[in-house]
């Protein structure tokens, strides 16, 4: 151990600048000393837990205050759908209170590493939040306490395997250095294909308003389904990010142009928005790092509509498109969906995951022979519902008492995304991940692991390698 007072650092992890020596050593900058180790695996073991800085702590605050505020305008302005309460003064404070155990979790993203699993679980937590706002204030009556208590619970369980165990990589082979590149053009040539197929069943330039109801008119065969759903939510986002940590900015726009080429052909929003989103997040990351752009990745999108709002509301914008679209359909809804699903399942019967299409053969007999979102659609009004897996593997299949036990296998089947992306950086599991994340927040597990194209993401995560000249020196989670 020595004392530097210079030290030119190659990446920051944790605040805690570190370099390579001789490609086979790490030196850290650790309370002032130079430490030396010799090899990262025992410097993430030997670091002391850095103080998190005062910045992530403001925004973790004061994304849950515009939360509450977005939550509120939402039940205000939304009243009128009859699924949501108009909260008074009382509600309003009930929801405040409510909500209290939930924002407490605020400490596993202030001292939890970053991972896969940590933006997943931050996700998760908004839309929870979200949830617990609104309960003392729903119009149904189904026992809310023990809903809340539920949501809470399996908001720890999840979180804490999926923030915090991070198993050991697989012994798996890479796809060498010198081949990636030749692998990621075949990536794009299979998503052309892919597409292409797709839109010979199904192209239509809809306009935004009119998508939904031209989507449920779409029908491809079962095993094109799959296939597009991987290629829009893990190869085109997967070679996006590669292409653009690689530099090469032609392939870069390629992808760009697969990505808005998909749009036609799933009248998917997310599918249309892709490419800014996955640049925001590239450009969000490089400037605020993983773990502070994770939370303004949700939080400046919420602050963005909310001023939309405040401008429809002054007269300077004459549609409520953008609070529309972000606080209420990306943001309100999953919540709401929570709400729906812990009403119908309080006096309906438990599917006990039947719904799973792997699963139903062996059923005798399922309650429900329709998707659950059309079920839902048909009982509310308010076109098909889908929700993520606290909605659907747990409340709906096991009940609030028997829903903690699902998330906690939930958690730990993400923590095993984490032992996937080890030693990938940060911004890179970050941006690969961009469009599923938000897919989870409204797609059940099952359906997000297997027809969206997460399990295919993990999968190239694993066979990434380790030793391309754009990790070096990068954050790694």
């Amino acid at each position: 151990m020595r004392e530097s007072v210079l030290f030119q650092a190659e990446g920051y992890f944790d605040g805690i600048p570190y370099r390579f020596v001789d490609d086979v050593a790490i030196e850290a900058m650790v309370q002032g000393k130079i430490v030396r180790f010799n090899d990262f695996d025992g410097f993430l073991r030997c670091r002391p837990t850095p103080t998190r800085p005062r910045r992530t702590i403001a925004l973790l605050v004061a994304h849950v205050i515009f939360c509450c505020i977005s939550l509120y305008i939402v039940e205000q302005r939304y009243s009128y759908l009859g699924l949501l309460g108009n909260p008074d003064t009382r509600a309003l404070l009930a929801a405040v209170i409510n909500s209290l155990p939930l924002i407490g979790l605020m400490g596993i993203f202030l001292f939890g590493r970053f991972s896969f699993g940590y933006c997943l679980s931050f996700y998760f937590f908004t839309v929870l939040l979200g949830y617990c706002w609104i309960v003392p204030s729903s119009i149904y009556g189904y026992d809310g306490r023990l809903a809340t208590l539920s949501i809470v619970v399996s908001a720890v369980v999840f979180s804490v395997p999926a923030v915090f165990w991070r198993p050991d990589r697989p012994k798996f082979p890479e796809i060498s250095p010198a081949h990636f590149e030749l692998w990621l053009k075949a990536i794009l040539i299979v998503s052309a294909a892919v597409l292409l197929a797709g839109a010979s069943y199904n192209f239509k330039l809809a306009k935004l308003s009119e998508i939904y109801r031209y989507r449920d008119q779409i029908e491809f065969p079962k095993l094109l389904g799959y296939a597009i759903g991987i290629t829009t939510g893990a190869f085109l986002p997967f070679a996006f990010t590669c292409f653009a940590f690689l530099k090469r900015w032609g392939y870069v726009a390629l992808t760009v142009v697969l990505m808005f080429a998909a749009f036609p052909v799933t009248l998917a929003k997310l599918n249309l928005l892709a490419p800014v989103w996955l640049a925001f997040l590239l450009l969000l990351s490089r400037r605020a790092g993983a773990r502070d752009a994770i939370i303004l990745s949700l939080l400046l999108p919420i602050m963005i509509g909310l001023l939309g709002f405040v401008f429809q509301r002054s007269g300077l914008a004459s549609s409520d498109l953008i609070f529309g679209t972000i606080n209420f359909r990306m943001i309100a809804v999953p919540s709401m969906a929570i709400d729906l699903y812990n009403d119908f399942f309080s006096r309906h019967l438990l599917t006990y995951f039947c719904q799973i299409s792997l699963i139903k053969p062996f059923f005798s007999q399922c309650p429900y022979a329709e998707p659950l979102a059309l079920v839902m659609a048909k009982s509310y009004d308010f076109g098909a519902l889908n929700a993520s897996l606290f909605a659907t593997e747990g409340i709906a299949s096991v009940g609030p008492v028997g829903a903690p036990l699902v998330a906690l296998a939930c958690g730990c089947i993400v923590a095993l995304a984490n032992g996937a992306s080890a030693k990938l950086p940060s911004r890179f599991v970050l941006v690969s991940s961009g469009v599923v994340l938000p897919a989870f927040l409204n797609v059940p597990m099952t359906t997000m692991l297997l027809s969206n194209g997460a399990a295919i993401l993990f999968l190239l995560w694993l066979l990434t390698p380790r030793s391309l000249p754009p990790w070096a020196g990068a954050d790694l989670p």
